[in-house]
């Protein structure tokens, strides 16, 4: 491995950590999420672990695109827990705390800094 790619390699490990936890996170929310539409349940959850599962591929291969996923799941899954359980709070909770922790961590410079443009060509 040349001395470039193992640069590369390291300066992508947080953001590819954070993206083998969420991929894990979209497997479980998928799997289950399938398992609740075949019982006659929402498609939130399969939709949700979808994005994770997308959001955690561009996020390993090192492009911002999986930012902006995950990003544009956060706002889906707002606008689905209000629709759920309107605006009290104690319900609110469970179904936002979680995957806002995950985005605010992601937010933090050391994981979105080494990503490349969401729609930019890969550096040779």
């Amino acid at each position: 491995m040349s001395s470039s790619a193992a640069g590369g390699w390291r300066r992508l490990l947080a953001p590819r950590i954070l993206a083998v936890f969420i991929a894990l996170v979209g497997l479980v929310l998928t799997a289950g999420g399938i398992q609740l539409v075949t019982l006659g349940g929402s498609f939130y959850y399969v939709v949700t672990g979808l994005a994770c599962l997308a959001s955690a591929w561009f996020l390993f291969v090192g492009s911002r695109l999986g930012v902006w996923i995950f990003a544009a799941m956060l706002a889906w899954t707002l606008v689905w827990s209000i629709w759920e359980v309107g605006f009290d709070g104690w319900s609110l909770m469970p179904r936002l705390v979680g995957p806002l922790v995950i985005g605010l961590y992601m937010a933090l410079p050391f994981n979105w800094r080494p990503l490349r443009a969401a729609f930019a060509p890969k550096a040779a």
